[in-house]
């Protein structure tokens, strides 16, 4: 697998492919207003009803510097066929993937820039499933950052009878600069701490066999 850095900043509706991912981020747009993120208290989860069996929150251990299924809607659930409320999202994947995943993750919280993450995911009956992963940050009541998200398939999966997940390959890795008012407060505590957002760059399918 290629990494290939680009300096250029894409905008978000030309690089996200899943109508769901689309509908999700001009939710999380329109929320946000004028913050770099919105509050959870302020998401009205009834404009985007239909969205909801695929939306995820995870969050970030300070400690370990790990990630969390925090919820996962059903659909989620079901694509990987057990309760994932309270383990690692970044089981399945290999020692590189984890730690590109890991980053852009951490550029949710800590940068408060969305990313976008497109995979393939194969089952236990070796059937292939694309996925888009769609990570924003949010406001949590305890004046953290969580990822607000959903994870979105490229195929009907009712019908396949798997039973697990049994492997997971990273396609594409996106960062989507979002532009952070002067004077937002939330932006301008990470200044403050010295994070700088992650450079955006884009993985390119090769290298392993599917």
């Amino acid at each position: 697998m290629l990494v290939n850095e680009e300096n250029e900043t894409s905008q978000a509706q030309s690089q996200i492919l899943h109508p769901g991912s689309r509908a999700l981020f001009s939710f999380w747009e329109t929320m946000r207003a004028e913050e770099a993120a919105p509050r959870r208290s302020a998401l009205d989860l009834k404009q985007i009803r239909d969205l909801v069996p695929n939306l995820m929150l995870i969050e970030s251990d300070p400690v370990t510097g790990g990630f969390r299924w925090r919820l996962a809607g059903t659909a989620v659930c079901n694509l990987y066929q057990r309760e994932l409320t309270g383990s690692d999202p970044l089981l399945g994947w290999d020692s590189f993937e984890t730690d590109v995943v890991k980053r852009f993750l951490t550029g949710v919280v800590h940068g408060l820039q969305p990313c976008l993450l497109r995979f393939r995911m194969f089952t236990d009956l070796n059937q292939l499933i694309g996925a888009e992963l769609l990570g924003l940050p949010l406001q949590a009541n305890d004046g953290g950052i969580h990822i607000f998200g959903g994870v979105f398939l490229f195929r009907e999966i009712h019908s396949l009878g798997h039973s697990a997940i049994s492997a997971i390959e990273l396609s594409g890795a996106r960062s989507i600069w979002t532009e952070h008012l002067p004077g937002d407060r939330l932006a301008g505590q990470l200044g403050q701490a010295g994070h700088r957002p992650l450079r955006p760059f884009q993985l390119i399918r090769g290298g392993r066999s599917s």
